[in-house]
């Protein structure tokens, strides 16, 4: 009977993170992330065919599901729905007082993302610590979060806990180079070890410079630094040592999205140890507000025009603009064929009308590589005449490359400006 409820409440919870993110409104980061994946599933290599920031993990497991499966948007969403409904099974099953904190915390971040894979890794290593598992094993996962999010490499600090058990420790940095090694024979293989290299890390120096912070966001980074300080101070338990250096999740952008998920953990902790009976007894109330997401997520979406997607985005919807500005780039340039752009929307420009990603369709700084603006600017001089780049008419700053605009603006001809676009050509 048992086994049967568990069948259950795991289904549910499939079910309720499905729904959750797949009625959410699309945004640049989920097609980024669904374009790895999908990109990976064509057979495109990592870093050397298409660029991006992040490390390979996340591309490579739904690229293959997605291989096997299908590629269109919503097996992406399907296949990723398992990843929070584990983090949410692991903490029913291990830490179930903090069930219903993390439901609530979590609900407003989870959208098809690396991030929350790193998520479940960290909740599988506070179970694996607690088990007392294999320093292989436990290795093996840092290893995986790594290559997950290089940022949360640093969690591979908190086996100096150990720091008495130098075997424990060599262990567990044996168990994390395991996965890395296999990725560099790969990279080795495939010829891509320098490009995997170049924009997985040598990207950071510029991404870390140019994003936006917020001041508050900044402030709860620093409050929560020093709050875990203060408890591993208390309980010297090393989850604390985990959840502290998981907060490089939040870095270098201090955005409300990865400031709530670098606190999810922050949350989970301080439930895990709340002995008030006072609080112990009130707090399902708080079931009240799991349904915060949900109606949060229908009010979103009714305040927005929404269509059905098509093409590659078929069976999802889409805010309309989207639609709107594909179909007038299209138009306005006779197809995508020998087009740059040098927007946000790329991405969103070459699905809805099936053609190929490459590595230049994601121009933004921290995803150019190392100096990554001067190498794009050399090879557009090999460029034939005639290749046509799209920008926006008024530079919205943040991401877009500015040495990029001056370039194409100072030395291309301006041939058309319609709507919010501005056409040169070479």
């Amino acid at each position: 009977m048992k086994k049967y409820k568990n069948i259950l409440i795991f289904l549910s919870l499939f079910i309720f993170n499905f729904l959750l993110t797949y009625f959410s409104v699309v945004n640049n980061d989920l097609i980024w992330n669904y374009g790895f994946s999908y990109n990976f599933a064509n057979g495109l290599k990592m870093y050397t065919d298409y660029n991006m920031v992040i490390t390979p993990l996340f591309p490579t497991i739904f690229g293959l599901i997605m291989k096997l499966l299908g590629k269109n948007i919503v097996v992406f969403y399907l296949s990723f729905a398992i990843v929070p409904t584990t983090i949410y099974y692991l903490i029913y099953k291990y830490y179930k007082k903090c069930l219903i904190e993390v439901i609530l915390i979590a609900s407003f971040i989870i959208s098809p993302n690396y991030n929350i894979l790193c998520l479940l890794f960290l909740f599988i290593l506070f179970v694996l610590e607690d088990k007392k598992y294999n320093d292989y094993i436990i290795g093996i996962v840092l290893g995986l979060i790594f290559l997950t999010k290089s940022p949360t490499g640093l969690l591979t600090l908190a086996s100096l806990y150990y720091y008495k058990d130098i075997k424990k420790i060599i262990k567990r940095f044996i168990g994390f180079l395991i996965p890395n090694i296999i990725y560099i024979i790969y990279f080795i293989i495939n010829g891509s070890l320098f490009d995997y290299i170049n924009y997985a890390f040598g990207s950071l120096f510029d991404f870390a410079t140019k994003n936006v912070r917020s001041t508050f966001g900044i402030i709860i980074f620093i409050i929560s630094i020093v709050l875990l300080l203060v408890l591993f101070k208390k309980y010297k338990d090393i989850k604390i040592l985990y959840i502290l250096f998981f907060q490089t999740m939040s870095y270098p952008i201090f955005n409300l999205l990865h400031i709530l998920l670098s606190l999810t953990p922050v949350v989970f902790y301080l439930v895990y140890k709340i002995k008030n009976p006072f609080i112990l007894k009130y707090k399902k109330i708080l079931i009240t507000f799991i349904v915060c997401p949900i109606v949060a997520t229908v009010l979103t979406v009714t305040n927005r025009n929404l269509v059905p997607g098509i093409n590659l985005l078929k069976g999802k919807l889409i805010e309309e603009k989207y639609l709107i500005d594909a179909k007038r780039l299209y138009e306005e340039l006779d197809g995508y064929d020998d087009t740059y752009f040098v927007i946000y929307e790329a991405y969103y420009n070459k699905f809805l009308y099936n053609y190929p990603i490459n590595k230049y369709d994601l121009l933004l700084d921290g995803n150019m590589g190392y100096n990554g603006s001067k190498n794009v600017i050399k090879y557009f001089k090999t460029l034939k005449k005639g290749t046509k780049f799209v920008l926006y008419v008024n530079h919205e700053g943040g991401q877009v490359p500015n040495d990029i605009y001056d370039f194409i603006e100072k030395n291309y001809n301006l041939t058309k400006v319609f709507d919010k676009y501005a056409i040169y050509e070479k």
